[in-house]
């Protein structure tokens, strides 16, 4: 058995279709282990900015490009620098071996966060490429601003305002002049009754005063008792889904 060889390798997590996930968004946590055996060799989080778009290939770009829907498409790459997110750690390898990283993200919108796995073999040695090990990680920040959970109305029988911060995982905000479009994105709220099923189906929108990135809509409920209201967005051009779930109470009169 040949003497271990300390191997360099840096890891990138990217929202699909978006940023690499940077300090701005808590960035992402990260395990690295032996596929084979699931012996951890590292763990940490990725730490730095979310990088830079440009209109082509630079060295260090993603693979992934960033594509906003249009005649004709516009075609973004994502250049990763020096100060970009990553993890760099260093594997003690004697021999080729399977290597699984796991990512989960991100830290900052937890209830929004899923995890991302990838298996490469890693030879003793074997140089680092400059954008790093690039992780995909599918899904939408959705966070509910409107109702708060467990709120009681005022009033029974009366209006529901809802409004939610809709992102890419990167935390990348939709909006008119962002490369991530309104008109790409389906964002709607189903109003459950305990007990009692669906009661109200509600498309939000964006809101011009708010924007970018919040979504508001209103509907109204007459019977009084526990509620919730399920937010879901899904970008129509990647797949991209996310959801985010609260509870509101009805008064009786």
């Amino acid at each position: 058995m040949s003497d271990p060889v300390e191997t360099a390798l840096t890891v990138r997590v990217q929202a699909r279709g978006g940023k690499f996930l940077g300090d701005d968004v808590g960035g992402a946590s990260v395990v690295v282990r032996n596929a084979m055996t699931s012996e951890v060799l590292a763990t940490g989080v990725t730490r730095g900015d979310s990088g830079s778009l440009a209109g082509s290939y630079q060295p260090g770009a993603s693979r992934e490009t960033i594509v906003t829907p249009g005649d004709p498409p516009t075609v973004n790459w994502l250049v990763a620098q020096s100060t970009t997110s990553k993890l760099d750690v260093a594997l003690p390898l004697d021999r080729p071996t399977p290597i699984e990283v796991l990512a989960f993200g991100p830290l900052g919108g937890l209830q929004s966060a899923h995890r991302a796995t990838a298996v490469q073999w890693i030879v003793p040695g074997q140089p680092n490429p400059e954008r790093g090990w690039v992780i995909g990680l599918p899904g939408l920040v959705v966070q509910v601003l409107r109702p708060p959970t467990h709120r009681t109305l005022a009033t029974g029988g009366g209006a529901v305002q809802l409004a939610a911060n809709v992102t890419m995982m990167c935390g990348c905000p939709i909006g008119e002049g962002e490369p991530w479009l309104p008109s790409d994105f389906e964002v709607t709220a189903v109003i459950r009754k305990a007990g009692a099923g669906e009661v109200a189906r509600v498309p939000l929108a964006i809101d011009a005063a708010q924007e970018p990135s919040i979504f508001v809509g209103e509907t109204t409920v007459q019977a009084p008792g526990d509620y919730e209201a399920a937010i879901s967005a899904v970008q129509k051009s990647t797949g991209n889904a996310g959801a985010g779930l609260v509870t509101f109470i009805v008064p009786g009169s």
